[in-house]
């Protein structure tokens, strides 16, 4: 697992590089939960940048961070869903809790191998304006998580947490970078 884990890591950090302007940090993390926040820029506007996380998530976010490699899709309604599905397969990722367009949607629940480990966060995407502007879009992406962290069942070290939450970083970072670079291109 720790190859495999080393290797997703590796692939994470190269494809961050692409990202212009980009920032990540680790808030806090301990066993028991963390909380981690990611900045990236876009040349589009706004609501651009708002329309492709919300109509074209299916084009941007990394398929290799899906159950399936299925179809994408997030309701913008309160209550809705972030979604795949797959033939006869679907996961809700997460569930939208807020929405107010073109400003910040907040999911919560747990992604990927946290929902199995009883994780449950907040993820909170906020979408502004940079300081002029006409130069784009800053998006933020926090994630707030509680619940003990643990592997086959037994409860994480201090470092096995940190570990796992830094290549959790990683991974947002690289999710956010998708759909900026997605906005700067389309």
């Amino acid at each position: 697992m720790k190859t495999t884990t080393y290797l997703s890591l590796a692939l994470v950090m190269l494809s961050t590089l692409i990202a212009p302007i980009t920032h990540a940090k680790v808030n806090y993390v301990n066993n028991a939960g963390f909380s981690v926040t990611n900045e990236s820029e876009s040349k589009a506007s706004v609501e651009v940048v708002y329309s492709h996380f919300i109509q074209h998530i299916d084009m941007w976010w990394p398929k290799d961070h899906t159950w399936w490699e299925g179809t994408l899709n997030i309701d913008e309604n309160a209550g809705g869903c972030f979604c795949e599905t797959h033939n006869n397969a679907s996961a809700a990722h997460m569930i939208i809790s807020y929405v107010e367009p073109n400003k910040k949607v907040v999911m919560t629940g747990g992604l990927g191998p946290l929902q199995e480990m009883g994780i449950f966060g907040a993820l909170t995407w906020q979408f502004s304006p940079k300081d002029n502007p006409t130069e784009g879009t800053r998006v933020t992406m926090t994630y707030h998580a509680s619940g003990t962290i643990h592997f086959n069942g037994a409860q994480a070290t201090e470092k096995d947490a940190a570990d796992l939450v830094q290549v959790i970083d990683k991974v947002q970072l690289q999710q956010l970078n998708a759909l900026t670079h997605f906005s700067d291109v389309n």
